[in-house]
């Protein structure tokens, strides 16, 4: 296996992995037990477009995703920049999205017949890009911090 695989590739692929289990299990639980997840309008109490539906115990359970995959990085030898990756790999698929997405509503949105919502587009970045992100680094970035504290700590 090469560095790449095991620095960044595995760790990255382990937190995608039980980030969008955990959001099932989220899921599962909240239909059987009638949690349900926060709705916030960008029109205050209206429940009108653009809306985000925001999943506070996924939300919760991506610190530990996050600092596993920092701590994944680190023991498989990786740099710095490799460990944020790691930590960041859960949200690259849906801001590739959201990359090809804007440009795409910009040019289209007055040609097709259902408008693409621009309001909608940002509340989805803010729901599925920077909160989970957010969440991600808030796990990642001290065990990233401790673990490269701990490498260039002398010996006893």
């Amino acid at each position: 296996m090469t560095n790449r695989v095991r620095q960044w590739w595995l760790p990255g692929f382990v937190a995608l992995f039980l980030s969008v289990m955990l959001l099932m299990v989220n899921e599962f639980i909240g239909i059987r037990f009638g949690i349900r997840p926060s709705i916030v309008s960008a029109h205050g109490s209206q429940m009108s477009a653009p809306v985000a539906v925001i999943y506070v115990p996924w939300l919760l359970l991506l610190v530990p995703i996050g600092a596993l995959a920092a701590y994944l990085a680190w023991r498989a030898g990786g740099s710095e920049g490799a460990m944020l990756v790691s930590i960041l790999f859960p949200v690259l698929p849906h801001l590739a999205f959201f990359i090809m997405a804007f440009p795409v509503a910009l040019v289209l949105d007055d040609h097709v017949r259902h408008n693409v919502s621009l309001g909608g587009l940002f509340m989805g970045l803010i729901q599925w890009v920077l909160m989970p992100g957010m969440a991600l680094l808030c796990g990642g970035l001290p065990t990233q911090f401790f673990s490269s504290r701990r490498a260039t700590s002398p010996s006893a």
